[in-house]
């Protein structure tokens, strides 16, 4: 039975407080009846290993959690059976971004939406299934492989066994490791400090970037409540690709542009920025290896061209700092704490508190989830989409999620914090046909 790892763990307990699920949204052409798929997939599910397992909490919460076995019931497939159009189905998905699992009963639920009309990117009807995953189970890039393995027909490997749950053994574990994790602790704080304490002399000299200021909110940084509402604008990738512009980079322009016009006056005087989700560089035993970044979107940039080539270095920049070797070091040191203190600190946090100062306007999180090979009950799979979850101060986030040649760029917020949903995304449009344009003008293929 394995332990989870700290930044699983931190995952898990931050859910505990606020939403964070993780929605995959698939759109297949219509093929066959939802009740013959969802018994289809029910049986797929069993020979995934990723969705075999729950969480267990050790008695008295002196350790991490453990994964241990589970059995996926016919509960986990939910059938919301019944002709309904696209923008029916829209609707119902947004209900569901604040339904939280509980990981220590399932961490993964698959909701199926059929018969689906005018759906984009297809003639005919469709079925859009949405994979719900607890985001202790995996970050973008592993919760995209497994649903790249529920939608396919190939065969998969044995599953590894996992050992049943025994409460007693993982009591006794979480004993012996406290003793061992204090002398880990002492042995570590000095490597971090001087880690610490280089990131500090490589900034000073240039050799990274420095972290980036805090800025002003702007309208887009209001407190959501309990309302959603989600959008998707489905494009080739090609337009927003240039040369020296990844789609990432495109869509960060795009988003420039969409903000800007939405909150004209407050971007004008205070300028933008972006939280930007990125893959961590090397390998790690945790199930999320990513961090967060701070991208300046410089709206004071008039040519959108030059705009894109500035975000990217600005990407590039902060990409650089994440990866400095000192950040490593400091989260070893973190994992030797023990884990009844760190748990602790997130159950003392206040996730409800709203800063004078944020450090991004709104949140870009980019996955390309692979070829446009998937199919569902022989639907061939039209597009994806996903919707990073709100926070108290932060009520507009955005999904660039790519399969085969076309990118969703996902809306989500709440009408609290934008009322007129449609007029954002007819914002966001004609952003996309701006950085299309601007990409064709430099002579991209």
């Amino acid at each position: 039975m394995p332990r989870m790892t700290f930044p699983d763990a931190q995952s898990y307990w931050i859910s505990r407080r606020i939403p964070t699920d993780q929605f995959l949204l698939y759109c297949f052409d219509a093929a066959e009846p939802l009740d013959r798929l969802a018994a289809s997939l029910l049986v797929r599910a069993r020979q995934i290993p990723d969705l075999c397992l729950q969480i267990r909490e050790v008695p008295f919460r002196l350790d991490v959690p453990w994964w241990t076995p589970m059995e996926p019931d016919p509960s986990l497939v939910v059938v919301h059976d019944g002709p309904r159009s696209w923008e029916q189905c829209r609707g119902d998905v947004a209900g569901l971004l604040t339904d939280s699992l509980d990981p220590t009963e399932s961490p993964w639920r698959l909701h199926l939406f059929g018969p689906v009309s005018e759906a984009p990117e297809g003639r005919g009807d469709a079925v859009v299934a949405v994979l719900q995953v607890a985001h202790a189970l995996g970050d973008g890039r592993r919760t995209a492989e497994i649903a790249r393995l529920l939608f396919t027909d190939t065969p998969l490997p044995p599953s590894p066994t996992v050992g049943r749950w025994r409460p007693a053994l993982a009591t006794a574990v979480a004993l012996g490791e406290i003793p061992v994790n204090l002398a880990r602790l002492v042995l570590r704080m000095r490597p971090a400090y001087l880690a610490h304490r280089q990131r500090n002399l490589d900034t000073e000299s240039g050799v990274i970037p420095e972290k980036p200021s805090s800025r002003s909110t702007l309208v887009t940084n209001g407190t959501p409540d309990w309302r959603r509402e989600i959008r998707t604008v489905v494009v080739p990738s090609a337009d927003l690709r240039g040369p020296g512009v990844t789609v990432t980079v495109g869509v960060l322009t795009a988003v420039s542009v969409a903000l800007s016009r939405y909150a004209a006056e407050a971007v004008a005087e205070h300028g933008a920025a972006a939280e930007v989700t990125v893959a961590r560089s090397g390998r790690s035993a945790a199930r999320n290896h990513f961090c967060n970044v701070t991208v300046d979107l410089h709206p004071e940039i008039a040519d959108l061209r030059q705009r894109a080539l500035t975000i990217a270095a600005s990407l590039r920049a902060q990409r650089l700092r994440a990866d400095h070797p000192s950040r490593a070091v400091e989260e070893r040191a973190t994992a030797a704490v023990p884990a009844p203190l760190l748990r602790r600190g997130i159950d003392q946090f206040d996730f409800t508190a709203v800063p004078d100062e944020v450090t991004g306007n709104t949140v870009v999180s980019s996955v390309d989830r692979g070829p446009a090979d998937l199919a569902l009950g022989g639907g061939a799979v039209r597009f994806t989409a996903g919707f990073p979850a709100l926070s108290a101060f932060m009520g507009l986030t955005h999904g660039v999620h790519g399969i085969g040649d076309r990118v969703t760029i996902s809306v989500a917020t709440s009408p609290a914090v934008v009322p007129d949903t449609d007029r954002y995304e007819e914002f966001l449009r004609d952003a996309v046909r701006q950085v299309s344009a601007a990409n064709s003008s430099s002579g991209s293929p």
